[in-house]
């Protein structure tokens, strides 16, 4: 009767291991699937926020080669909620706050004074969504 027992035994824990392993494998594919699952969601919604904002497009971003000016024209498409403000600044700063109102579409045009700008563009629409870009550099001789 003794080696009876054992085997049972053993069987029963074989058994309990090899159910504790499906156990894990289901909740391992259940994660995958809900992880696959969340990250679209965050794409679809990253994806609905960004087509609600407005968005800022410049003919040239930047030059690494001296000029002793550049114009740039500037086009915002607007939100949902259309367009409120259009501001720009050309500045050494790339921290620097947009502080002159344009139209849409613009021209700007580089201040006639030497060193490296940016051209930093703020548009906002109706609804207070703001969207800011910052060029890269413009060297002026």
């Amino acid at each position: 009767m003794k080696k009876e027992d054992g085997f049972v035994a053993i069987s029963i824990i074989y058994s309990v291991f090899i159910l504790f392993i499906m156990i894990m494998i289901a909740i391992m594919f259940s994660y995958i699937s809900d992880r696959k699952t969340s990250n679209r969601i965050k794409n679809d919604i990253r994806n609905e926020f960004n087509t609600r904002i407005p968005h800022i497009s410049i003919s040239k971003n930047g030059s690494d080669y001296p000029s002793s000016s550049y114009t740039v024209k500037i086009l915002v498409s607007p939100s949902p909620y259309g367009i409120k403000s259009i501001k720009y600044i050309w500045s050494k700063d790339p921290k620097a706050i947009p502080n002159t109102s344009i139209s849409n579409p613009a021209e700007v045009t580089t201040p006639n004074d030497t060193g490296k700008y940016y051209l930093i563009v703020k548009a906002c629409d109706n609804n207070n969504a703001c969207q800011t870009l910052i060029s890269k550099k413009f060297i002026l001789q």
